[in-house]
């Protein structure tokens, strides 16, 4: 439990792509530029009979390298109409909530809240909302989050 990587864990998430493979994936990065750290989100494919016996007929979460299936019991964006001094520009007072199970926030080596200020511009944060509607609303209806406002 003392891995490092597990300790580290940044406020700010300043870069967000979208791929569609085999199944949907959204992935919000520290570092827009660079390999960083990342919280990935992807979507439930066409599960089989062993993935429904597993749990894995949900969607995926992976946090700094550790992933689970499941698990999110908020997820929220909420922006701040009122600027700090000096005046941010509007995408910097964007903050990701979510809340998890413990079991899932165990897994991934965060706390069962956590915060994110998303430094994103106006085109990635709508992808970022509209990626996390689609991917937390696949797979099994019981595990889609109990507040999803976006």
């Amino acid at each position: 439990m003392n891995d490092p990587a597990s300790v580290y864990l940044p406020t700010v998430l300043g870069g967000a792509a979208a791929v569609q493979d085999y199944v949907y994936i959204l992935e919000l990065r520290e570092d827009p530029d660079r390999e960083s750290w990342s919280l990935v989100f992807q979507e439930c494919g066409e599960p089989d009979e062993q993935d429904r016996a597993l749990g894995w007929d949900t969607y995926w979460i992976e946090a700094g390298g550790r992933s689970c299936y499941g698990g999110l019991v908020e997820c929220e964006i909420r922006t701040d109409k009122q600027p700090t001094l000096p005046a941010m520009p509007p995408h910097d007072l964007t903050e990701l909530r979510l809340v998890l199970t413990e079991s899932a926030a165990a897994r991934l080596r965060l706390p069962t809240e956590v915060y994110f200020t998303l430094h994103l511009d106006e085109s990635q944060l709508q992808m970022v909302k509209q990626g996390l509607v689609r991917i937390l609303n696949s797979g099994r209806p019981d595990s889609a989050p109990r507040l999803l406002r976006l």
